[in-house]
């Protein structure tokens, strides 16, 4: 059988990539619960993510082609969490001890206003807003078919026991979360932060997404995560995540 023409190359590669769409489109929208629980089973299962009791990332974060440096996250239960990264050999560490979010430099430290404690307090949950979001206090809704990355994708719209509203796009094919999207405050400023996950490996029986793009909406720039390895089930105590004292201020 002959190959097509050329001219006919890009049209027909458009109308494969269409059919995993029509397809979704076609079939009986599944219920929120339906596509957590595919979610829930491409990542490894229920058993497997909740016999996570902590972890740690190791990595890079990155703002631009030459601004980017080592990014180390420890997170556990009851949620906590630790983000420590270095620029410019300058070292940030913020952190949730499961009361409190705060924020350090090396030269001070502080407690995080409500609003962005708030963003760093979801982020402290291992297993996200999604698995049992019921008992967490959380709200989820299927708000139907839409894209991520050009692929079709479940979106479910939560909102969390401490108000924050988030989207979640769940691929049709392989129900791994492919984006998210939050609506938060910035300096009294409202803004929309997106992310991409991908590169999605095992770690201990769990998938990870080993690349995480992210960027605020309206603006130019972002920032890159990629992770190099994930560890689990890591000793910590509460001094990993508990707020450091301040820097003894420098004698003249």
């Amino acid at each position: 059988m002959p190959s097509p023409p050329l001219r006919a190359a890009p049209l027909l590669a458009a109308a494969l990539l269409a059919i995993p769409a029509l397809t979704a489109a076609r079939a009986p929208a599944p219920t929120a619960d339906e596509v957590i629980a595919r979610w829930i089973t491409a990542r490894g299962g229920r058993a497997q993510l909740k016999s996570v009791h902590s972890a740690r990332l190791f990595g890079r974060i990155s703002f631009g082609p030459e601004n980017g440096g080592p990014l180390v996250v420890l997170i556990a239960r009851p949620p906590r969490i630790r983000t420590q990264f270095t620029l410019e050999g300058r070292t940030m560490v913020q952190g949730y001890d499961g009361h409190i979010a705060w924020l350090g430099n090396g030269a001070s430290v502080q407690q995080l206003p409500a609003d962005q404690a708030k963003n760093v307090a979801a982020g402290a949950d291992l297993d996200g807003p999604l698995l049992e979001y019921a008992s967490k206090g959380n709200r989820v809704v299927l708000a139907g078919l839409d894209t991520a990355d050009g692929r079709p994708a479940w979106r479910l719209d939560v909102t969390l026991a401490n108000g924050l509203r988030d989207s979640y796009f769940i691929d049709t094919a392989s129900s791994l979360q492919t984006k998210w999207r939050g609506a938060r405050t910035e300096q009294a400023q409202p803004v929309v932060y997106e992310s991409w996950f991908h590169d999605y490996r095992a770690a201990g029986g769990v998938l990870f997404a080993y690349r995480i793009d992210s960027r605020t909406v309206g603006r130019s720039g972002g920032q890159t995560i990629a992770l190099d390895s994930v560890q689990l089930n890591v000793p910590v105590t509460a001094a990993d995540f508990a707020m450091p004292a301040a820097p003894a201020p420098k004698t003249p």
